[in-house]
């Protein structure tokens, strides 16, 4: 078979353009080298859908930050996704810092963005109570959603509308060949063909590109550690605060961020590695964002940390560039026709996506290719439902239908068994204790699997016949089980 787009990478951004190009009569083709959607950039950022002002006027990060922005409520709503919309406060501690505000309010207004203002001591107490600060620029449109589950969304669409999703499959090359459809090498010893590449490779995006051609786009990683404060935390915030960002920064300063499950977040912090896989946590940054997140915030002190991770942003330069702002590299090759990049895709990359994804079929694909829309798409996607967001009399019309629905397998967020047989049965047959995590946030309370995990192991080697040594935690290098013998 000959597809007409094969879309390298399936982050939010290849996930995105999967979903948009399935709304048209296009073989589709998505090939992802992790054992899940979502394994990469898209899993761990803040889950922030941005308001647009933070990012340079006339830039296309600007263009699609604001248009991004406005498809969210109606795409939650259709893939059934969780959507919050929490507001935003950027605090100044003092008169100094206001006038960096009132810059990122001109420049917020030159972009297009709504919902802005600069309120005072006063109103930033009726608004949080316990963030310290004297002025703060109040973004009413800024929201958060969480980032997996949205990627997963998109993939399950896509997929239920003909496109076809290989997990687990590394592009090692690719040739250009005589008839000009692209032939695709995968890790497996196995190829596919394609009239149109798309290249969704995120911090590997430049590699992919080098696979094709000689260019001279680099991505500089860029790490950012993060804290997830216990759900205790929530009382004592409702909606994102930030710091004014440093002056010639790598990012927007070491924020909080509440999440759409009830966490809070402290970070990300910005330091630049060279190792794109390394998501280790280091103990000075982790003292840095505990003490700068206390001076927004004193109470927090008093609330649990369960967790710290770690995410990576795709920089095209780094620390030595001499630069603080590079755009978005959305383009066809000039060198090799067919052939289209998205390269440096980071923030607001996730609240752009769905512009990007428009912009891509429209007006680069549709430049050459006739778009011709499917007399059938199918709009809605259903997810797993979760009982601990639901009312008692809900659970137990569940519960009747469905005897699962009453057994609980991770207690910390109330998970029933129904709920994880529903991600081991997920539509693109992911099946390793992340994909679980990221379908159900069973994994994500305060003992961190401790109580689940066994349980969640003993449901996959009886549901799908996996031998305790190939249950995975996210890759074939993380086997959570060793020494076992049938």
């Amino acid at each position: 078979m000959i597809y007409d787009i094969c879309i390298i990478g399936a982050g939010v951004i290849g996930t995105s353009i999967a979903r948009e190009a399935s709304k048209y009569d296009f073989k589709v083709l998505l090939l992802e080298k992790e054992l899940d959607v979502a394994e990469g950039i898209s899993k761990a950022n803040s889950g922030v859908l941005h308001a647009g002002f933070n990012v340079k006027t006339g830039s296309l990060k600007a263009k699609f930050n604001v248009e991004g922005l406005s498809f969210f409520p109606t795409i939650c709503e259709e893939l059934d996704v969780p959507y919050r919309l929490c507001k935003k406060l950027v605090v100044a501690k003092d008169d100094k810092e206001l006038i960096h505000l009132e810059k990122l309010y001109r420049q917020g207004i030159q972009n297009g963005c709504k919902g802005l203002s600069i309120i005072n001591r006063e109103k930033i107490k009726k608004l949080e109570p316990f963030v310290e600060g004297k002025y703060a620029l109040y973004s009413r449109k800024t929201a958060i959603i969480s980032p997996y589950e949205f990627t997963i969304a998109l993939a399950e669409n896509a997929l239920a509308n003909g496109v076809a999703i290989f997990l687990d499959n590394e592009v090692t090359g690719i040739i250009k060949e005589k008839d000009n459809n692209f032939k695709i090498l995968i890790n497996k010893g196995r190829s596919f063909k394609s009239k149109i590449v798309i290249n969704a490779g995120g911090l590997f995006s430049d590699s992919i590109f080098s696979l094709v051609e000689d260019h001279n786009y680099n991505i500089y990683p860029c790490r950012g550690e993060y804290y997830i404060l216990d759900t205790a935390a929530s009382r004592y915030l409702n909606m994102a605060v930030y710091p004014v960002p440093p002056i010639g920064g790598s990012g927007l300063g070491v924020h909080l961020t509440p999440t759409i499950n009830g966490n809070i977040l402290i970070g990300p912090s910005a330091d630049y590695i060279n190792d794109k896989t390394d998501l280790s946590n280091t103990k000075g940054v982790m003292d840095i964002l505990k003490k700068e997140a206390y001076d927004l915030l004193p109470q927090l002190k008093n609330i649990p940390f369960i967790k710290n991770y770690s995410g990576i942003r795709p920089k095209l330069f780094n620390d030595k560039s001499g630069i603080s702002f590079c755009d978005f590299i959305i383009e066809e090759s000039k060198k090799t026709k067919n052939f289209i990049n998205l390269i440096g895709i980071e923030s607001p990359g996730l609240t752009s996506a769905p512009a990007i994804a428009k912009y891509v079929l429209e007006n680069i694909i549709g430049e050459n290719h006739n778009l011709i829309k499917k007399k059938e798409f199918k709009i809605y996607r259903k997810g797993i439902k979760r009982t601990r967001f639901l009312r008692k009399n809900e659970i137990e019309y569940l519960y009747n239908k469905d005897n699962d629905f009453g057994e609980i397998i991770c207690r910390c967020e109330q998970v029933t068994k129904a709920e994880i047989l529903k991600a081991v049965n997920n539509p693109l047959k992911s099946l390793t204790l992340n994909s679980i995590k990221k379908r159900t946030h069973a994994m994500m309370g305060r003992c961190q699997g401790g109580f689940c995990i066994p349980r969640i192991s003993q449901i996959l080697t009886e549901e799908k016949k996996i031998q305790p040594d190939k249950i995975f935690k996210s890759n074939k290098n993380s086997m959570v089980y060793r020494g076992y013998e049938d």
